[in-house]
């Protein structure tokens, strides 16, 4: 289960471990913004959302905002929260 934001986003990029510098190339994020970065907005229809959402519902493969922090935060607490779920 992921517990943090590296667990949750290396999940969503289907690995089963790696490190947040790793992250950070992919996502196109800084290692700070990753690690303790907070969303701009949490509004409805807010990239932070429709990460949120990608990250409960969509396929690993569907993940594709690169640079887009809020976006990343949001894939990375949604994982979160359905797995905590689950």
């Amino acid at each position: 289960m992921a517990k943090n934001r590296t667990q949750a986003l290396c999940k969503a990029f289907g690995w089963q471990g790696g490190t947040i510098h790793q992250i950070a190339e992919k996502t196109g994020c800084s290692v700070d913004e990753l690690l303790y970065g907070n969303p701009t907005t949490e509004k409805l229809g807010s990239s932070y959302y429709k990460g949120w959402f990608a990250g409960l519902t969509c396929p690993l493969n569907f993940r594709q905002e690169k640079g887009n922090l809020d976006f990343w935060l949001g894939v990375a607490q949604g994982i979160i929260q359905k797995e905590s779920i689950s």
